[in-house]
Order: structure tokens, then sequence, then C-alpha cells
């Protein structure tokens, strides 16, 4: 195979790819999705990097930062995706997790919880850590 042709080749698959990335892309939500025991495995493991806010309906700290998700799901739509649990509703996850505190933040990636943030942390500190985790 000549260099030329190789270099078509790898061009054409790079093409590809990025067509690819892009069509997945779309099926993004661009809001938090609501997410129970039922459905966490699933969520995590659908998208290569996920934020779950484990929350309540009763809790003022969870309240403050939910704009802030709402937000951010909007601004990275595409690239992460953000799920809201109350763990009022679903004991499961939030045992399995050692959810103490609410508002707790988990960062997945490729179907891993691979950190937490707990309280109603600044929008900066959210991304500083997507920034960690994203590849």
């Amino acid at each position: 195979m000549s260099d030329l042709e190789d270099l078509k080749r790898r061009k054409m698959f790079e093409l590809m790819r990025k067509a690819a990335e892009q069509e997945a892309k779309k099926n993004y939500p661009n809001r938090p999705v609501e997410v129970s025991d039922a459905t966490f495995d699933n969520f995590i493991t659908q998208y290569p990097v996920v934020v779950i806010d484990c929350w309540a309906p009763w809790c003022g700290p969870c309240r403050i930062l939910s704009p802030v998700i709402d937000a951010l799901a909007s601004d990275y739509a595409g690239r992460v995706v953000f799920g809201k649990l109350n763990v009022d509703e679903n004991p499961t996850v939030a045992s399995q997790y050692g959810i103490m505190s609410i508002p707790t933040l988990l960062f997945a990636r490729n179907g891993e919880v691979v950190d937490r943030l707990i309280g109603a942390v600044p929008r900066q500190i959210i991304e500083a850590k997507l920034k960690q985790i994203m590849p």
C-alpha cells in the first residue's frame, strides 16, 4: 500500500469516527435525567462521563445547587450527562455509595464512580472536577 493510500485510509477512518461521535452526542440529554435505584447502573454505563446529583426535596443546599446542575447540563451537553437521584426515594444507591450528607455529586467515568463532591459547592469547583475526569 502506498503512503498516499495509507494517508487516505487513515483520514477516512478519522472522518468516520468524528461523524459517529457527533451522532452519539445528539442523543445526550441537555438537562438532568431522573435516576432511580433501578436505573442507576444502566445510566452510569450508558455515557462515558456522568455526574449524579444526590439530593432530597427538603434539603436547602440541594435547592441552591439545583440551578447550577441545570446550567451545567445545558453547557456540557454532548460531553457530560447529569442525573438527579432523590436519596429519600432511592435508599439502595445512597447506601451503596455511603452517602451520608446531601447534596453529594457522584462523578462516573466509563460506568464506574471515580470521585465525589459533598455540599453546595460553587460551579467552578464542579467544573474543575469535570476537567479532571473528562477524556
